[in-house]
């Protein structure tokens, strides 16, 4: 009696410290899902590649991220996307800088198919140097600023055949403090239409928006 008193207490034991270890692993809610990758969601903006029109693209494919017009300066919004639903949502940032390669490109796919377009003179943009996501987050976003009065002054520069040109800007980030970078959409290009009639129909209601068109206003031949 006394021996299967014994391994009672042994299984006993036994199955008491199964329940404590099942007890420190992690549960579903504290799993990580998926691969955490960062990438920038404007450049998926069209469906076909990573070009970000602004306003608006040719087949109204720009419709999520608005960019908006004050003291004569464009502001766009440019952010990241760290993908994977991560259980410590850790800070991270990321680099971003010109990309000249994207620059060039864009604009001679645009010269293949007869469309004017030269690139965003630097010298009118401000760029961060980084994008940031607080901890917690899985998204940031920043804004490049077009000082589109600057460039008023020298609106007989991007004239073609009675329109604007297209002024085109690669971006790109690198250089993430946490996690990896997605293998595609860590480039972006921002075109700017500044004949889009989108522009016409913000003079009209009044909005500020309208004040594009109102430093650019359509050429007259």
């Amino acid at each position: 009696m006394a021996i299967l008193s014994r391994k009672n207490l042994l299984f006993l034991a036994l199955a008491a410290m199964v329940t404590l270890l099942a007890g420190c692993e992690p549960s579903d809610a504290n799993k990580d899902y998926g691969f955490p990758m960062i990438y920038i969601p404007q450049a998926t903006v069209t469906g076909m590649d990573n070009t970000y029109p602004i306003p608006n693209g040719p087949l109204d494919q720009n419709k999520t991220y608005v960019c908006n017009f004050e003291n004569g300066k464009l502001n766009i919004a440019l952010g990241v996307v760290r993908a994977g639903a991560l259980a410590q949502q850790k800070a991270f940032s990321v680099d971003l800088k010109v990309c000249d390669s994207e620059t060039e490109r864009k604009i001679a796919e645009y010269d293949s198919k007869d469309i004017p377009a030269s690139e965003l003179p630097a010298g009118v943009c401000t760029i961060p140097g980084k994008i940031s996501v607080k901890e917690g987050d899985n998204t940031g976003t920043c804004y490049v600023t077009v000082d589109l009065q600057a460039l008023a002054g020298q609106a007989s520069s991007i004239i073609t055949d009675g329109k604007y040109q297209l002024l085109v800007l690669g971006l790109e980030i690198s250089n993430p403090t946490q996690y990896e970078l997605a293998e595609s959409n860590t480039s972006v290009v921002i075109v700017i239409d500044l004949n889009s009639a989108e522009w016409d129909e913000a003079l009209a209601k009044n909005l500020p928006e309208g004040g594009v068109r109102t430093l650019f206003p359509i050429p007259t031949v």
